[in-house]
């Protein structure tokens, strides 16, 4: 899975009057059927799948959010995806995100409904519940990103227990590194304090996230800023391995930086992350 600083959303009910809105650089765009659209809606917007025309906006794929396949709508969701052979408005269907997925066994059984189109998307699964946070390693294995749900995780909680969200966060970054996968923090319901939610990003991006959701374009600017991984950085890690292949010592101390196998297995491991390799290296 690509890595993109922000995953913006847009629900699916109303992407053609949103349009004009959505942003064109560094974000993923992804189309909500789930909690953006009110159960009444939801047929309405799978029609829309259909006839909406993404071509103008620039971008070579889209990702859609589906709701549960415990669910009719979401079995139904599956079907649209399927008879539109999984090109939404012109554009392919790079990524699915998954909600309420409780273990890698659930990721399997979307993955085996999409197999027969001629590009499968990819999947990307929600952390948002009290199983995921526990079964974090085997759903991660099963997918190529994570996605954190804060607001769902609360919901099956009796209090807002900030120690173990951070324990649900730290596993779920920890598991979405061990096997080399993009990780996506939950969107800020913040619209008006962008220091908030820089605030927000950094926090985020200090724990392991990759990137973080978008619920509004006044978001997308600060998350991008937070999130982007210049190009120079990359440069870094190239050189890095690059100098350590070339010193027949094996390991370095200069003026400037050690020069040493873990640093290498990190810079190999950050290239392959942003190089879309989604697998772990060791």
């Amino acid at each position: 899975m690509k890595v993109d600083p922000c995953l913006f959303y847009v629900p699916a009910s109303r992407v053609d009057t949103l349009l004009k809105n959505v942003p064109r650089d560094s974000i993923a765009l992804v189309l909500d059927l789930e909690d953006s659209v009110p159960k009444d809606a939801k047929p309405t917007a799978r029609e829309q799948l259909g006839t909406v025309d993404l071509t103008g906006t620039g971008l070579t794929g889209v990702s859609m959010r589906i709701n549960s396949i415990e669910t009719p709508e979401g079995l139904l969701d599956i079907q649209t995806i399927l008879a539109l052979g999984g090109r939404i408005g012109g554009l392919p269907l790079r990524t699915v995100l998954v909600p309420k997925v409780a273990a890698g066994r659930d990721v399997a059984i979307y993955r085996s409904l999409l197999a027969g189109l001629d590009d499968p998307p990819e999947i990307c699964s929600f952390i948002e519940t009290l199983d995921a946070v526990e079964n974090a390693f085997d759903i991660a294995a099963a997918s190529e990103g994570l996605c954190f749900g804060q607001a769902d995780l609360v919901a099956e909680m009796w209090a807002q227990d900030e120690n173990y969200l951070a324990h649900a966060r730290s596993r779920m970054c920890v598991a979405a590194s061990r096997y080399g996968l993009p990780v996506i923090d939950t969107n800020s319901f913040e619209l008006w304090d962008m220091d908030l939610v820089r605030a927000q990003c950094e926090a985020s991006r200090q724990c392991g996230f990759t990137g973080k959701a978008a619920i509004h374009p006044k978001q997308v600017d600060t998350i991008v800023e937070t999130f982007s991984v210049p190009p120079a950085e990359l440069d870094e890690y190239r050189q890095t391995i690059k100098d350590y292949e070339a010193d027949e010592r094996g390991f370095a101390v200069s003026k400037d930086r050690v020069l040493a196998p873990p640093f290498v297995l990190r810079a190999r491991r950050m290239l392959a992350l942003h190089d879309g390799v989604a697998r772990p290296i060791r």
